[in-house]
């Protein structure tokens, strides 16, 4: 396995999108959907305080739509982004190891860190970035390799309330939807807060996004890293003869790196 020796400098992206701890968590959800991105370096003058993410939006929500009878499928109460955020967040510098801050993320069970450079927030290293890291170490080890065995999925025709309900008991980001075990699609954190003012009942191939990878078994971990990255796709499904029999996630790949 190669090392992951070259500095964050080399990967990290830049500028990062930020919120000031007194935002509402309404602008918060804004901002993540306008970017579509998964979280938001929560900063004041340059310095990093905490982040919120779309994991603590879907949390607070639905705590709050649990206390009333008849509401809408996920409810953000009226707080400050720094009620909900998660304070000192991991970050490296621009010239740790990638493989260091791989480490940071498997251990924190994250999507990033922040990179800071004297004090000051410069941007963020993802999962994204990482697999441009793996792409370009060529690593060839079959994806079956890395691939989770858990493929957490739901049926296109259950409700939008039962898959974020999932979600949140599987502790995942995204689940696989098929349909006659074939999946067309994926439910994330994404369509989860987009739902959120849709009926209960709303099928989830009416908010499903289509755009996923299915990749053989056997196929290279740096060929599927290198497509999945600019295809802007966060999962990919592992597939042998016409089933699928794993997911490699951001996180697969990070581990990937950090090992």
């Amino acid at each position: 396995m190669p090392h992951f020796s070259m500095p964050v400098s080399l990967y990290y992206s830049h500028p990062v999108r930020k919120v000031l701890p007194g935002d509402t968590l309404e602008h918060a959800k804004e901002l993540l959907e306008l970017h579509q991105i998964s979280a938001l370096a929560v900063a004041e003058d340059e310095k990093l305080l905490g982040v919120i993410t779309r994991t603590d939006l879907l949390r607070v929500g639905r705590r709050q739509a649990g206390r009333r009878r008849g509401a809408d499928l996920l409810v953000l109460p009226n707080k400050t982004v720094s009620e909900a955020m998660t304070a000192n967040p991991s970050a490296v510098g621009l010239e740790d190891p990638i493989s260091h801050a791989a480490k940071l993320m498997l251990e924190a069970r994250v999507h990033r860190v922040f990179v800071c450079e004297k004090g000051r927030l410069v941007g963020v290293l993802s999962t994204r970035d990482v697999m441009s890291a793996i792409a370009d170490k060529r690593i060839a080890d079959p994806i079956t390799e890395h691939a989770s065995r858990s493929v957490y999925s739901v049926q296109y025709d259950d409700p939008v309330s039962l898959a974020t309900e999932r979600l949140e008991k599987a502790h995942v980001s995204g689940l696989v939807v098929v349909e006659n075990d074939w999946p067309i699609g994926i439910f994330s954190q994404i369509e989860a807060l987009a739902s959120r003012d849709l009926p209960r009942e709303t099928r989830v191939e009416e908010v499903l996004d289509p755009a996923m990878l299915c990749l053989d078994v056997q196929t290279p971990l740096f060929r599927a890293a290198a497509q999945a990255s600019a295809m802007d796709v966060q999962r990919i499904l592992a597939v042998d003869n016409r089933k699928c029999v794993g997911v490699v996630s951001g996180l697969d790949m990070v581990r990937a790196a950090a090992s």
